[in-house]
């Protein structure tokens, strides 16, 4: 339900939004948001959202192995290891803070909106511990509210044309004076994208002046702290706001104080792992913070930087196939193993596409259970491979495979049949198959390709995607045994 009616203004610029400047960003978290409400939601579903995009995947990562995020140390070398150790919501925090960066990359005044962004996640880092303080439950929904909070004035900044933009910068700074420049506040402007976007419920009801809930205070405390100290800290000026927050926090000011300083530095490391330029000092700190000489020199420099196809990578080969053989060792599920070793293929062996299929309990038809890659969602769905006994079949062939098989041009006839067995799902000129076995009987069938990408397939390609293969069969066998 709307809280107030929105200014005519303000719906014909989220409408642009909308429509032109960031339709990625709403549509990514309603699709996450859907995948997280569903009961039947795996770990794969999520990390092929964030995979799709592999300069994300890669700052994702970075961050997830950064201090705050993973305090113990645990190598996180996959989306699924990360969904694994930090939990859906986590790694949903991660990818949503990303994926709002890179839809203001395109921004118009380019310094503008990097100060509004160093505000809004420092606002949503002081947030989170501060919900961690409380106690609270919901400290990644805290964040995303905090994180979102002066939305209206990130996609002003970014988008707004240059003559709205010269008339408000003339005005004084007042919301009385902003409704009259734009016929809208930049407040109203943010409750307005979460409404149309449906962005977050605690960022709606942080709207409610009336509202009081615990949620509702610490995100207006954060954002409070976040701009107030956005050019320096004055530690008189901030007294009564610590007194305040150590309140509601039900901790002492000494407690809070330190939290608040971690905070702030643990904002900044952030911040420079985002791959934004120029990030390092956007959020002040306290100037009795001491710093080491690496505190802050984490950057994203080493991510591996976007293209729209994974390049095979021999070093993340070898980091996904330690995390597997972590994961095995962990007595993880089956589930979550085949899933990091899809990611593997796909990340690691640079795949356009990996399906791995399962055999049905009759052995006539071969169903996809996992898809991951170009078009995954319609390539699973079509994929339904029939296999009868009486007749001979490619696809009944590499299931009784014993070994990683290239198919290529230089076997046409076996080319041509997977074209028409597969319904021209699989219309490649190249393909690689490896069958997993249970008690030496085939069970599933894994299957990747660039013809996407319209690249070779290689011998090397082959030595890795065995790889990944034989851990899957590793990890079958000796979660059979353990029982």
């Amino acid at each position: 339900m709307t809280l107030t009616p929105m200014p005519v203004a303000a719906q014909r610029f989220i409408r642009q939004l909308t429509d032109k400047h960031m339709p990625v960003f709403p549509n990514t978290m309603l699709e996450i948001n859907q995948i997280l409400e569903q009961e039947d939601s795996a770990a794969v579903d999520v990390a092929q959202v964030i995979l799709r995009d592999a300069a994300l995947t890669g700052r994702l990562l970075k961050m997830a192995n950064s201090v705050y995020y993973n305090p113990q140390g645990h190598h996180i070398n996959t989306v699924s290891r990360a969904l694994m150790l930090l939990g859906f919501e986590q790694v949903k925090v991660l990818a949503l803070t990303l994926v709002l960066i890179d839809s203001l990359k395109a921004s118009k005044r380019h310094d503008k909106v990097l100060k509004e962004m160093a505000i809004s996640l420092h606002a949503a880092v002081q947030a989170q511990n501060m919900a961690n303080l409380c106690h609270s439950e919901l400290p990644e929904d805290i964040f995303i509210a905090a994180l979102l909070s002066r939305l209206g004035y990130l996609t002003f900044w970014a988008f707004a044309d240059e003559k709205t933009v010269s008339a408000y910068e003339q005005a004084e700074s007042t919301v009385s004076a902003e409704i009259d420049v734009l016929g809208y506040s930049l407040q109203q402007l943010t409750q307005g994208l979460a409404e149309a976007w449906s962005l977050n419920d605690l960022l709606v009801q942080s709207f409610r002046s009336h509202d009081k809930s615990e949620a509702v205070q610490i995100i207006r405390y954060a954002g409070q702290l976040a701009f107030e100290t956005r050019k320096s800290w004055d530690m008189t000026k901030l007294a009564p706001w610590f007194k305040q927050s150590a309140t509601l926090a039900h901790s002492t000011e000494e407690t809070l104080i330190s939290s608040v300083y971690d905070s702030a530095l643990a904002a900044q490391q952030l911040l420079n792992l985002t791959g934004i330029e120029r990030a390092q000092g956007l959020i002040p700190l306290p100037s009795d913070i001491e710093l080491s000489d690496d505190s802050l020199s984490e950057s994203v420099a080493d991510v591996e930087q976007g293209t729209l196809y994974f390049a095979p990578d021999q070093a993340i080969q070898l980091r996904i196939l330690q995390d597997i053989t972590q994961a095995i060792q962990e007595h993880r599920s089956i589930n979550q193993i085949l899933e990091m070793v899809m990611e593997g293929i796909y990340r690691g062996a640079g795949m356009d596409r990996v399906v791995f299929a399962v055999l049905s309990a009759d052995k006539t038809q071969l169903n996809c259970r996992y898809a991951m890659g170009h078009q995954n969602e319609q390539l699973c769905e079509l994929f339904k491979i029939t296999i009868s006994n009486n007749t001979s079949s490619l696809f009944k062939d590499l299931l009784s495979a014993e070994d990683a098989v290239l198919l290529d041009q230089s076997q046409p006839a076996q080319i041509k049949k997977i074209q028409q067995e597969s319904n021209a799902i699989f219309n490649v000129q190249s393909l690689l198959a490896m069958p997993l076995k249970r008690s030496n009987k085939p069970f599933g069938l894994f299957l990747a390709d660039r013809h996407a990408s319209n690249r070779a397939l290689e011998q090397q390609d082959l030595i890795a995607f065995r790889q990944f293969c034989q851990q899957a069969a590793l990890a079958f066998a000796f979660l059979t045994i353990q029982g």
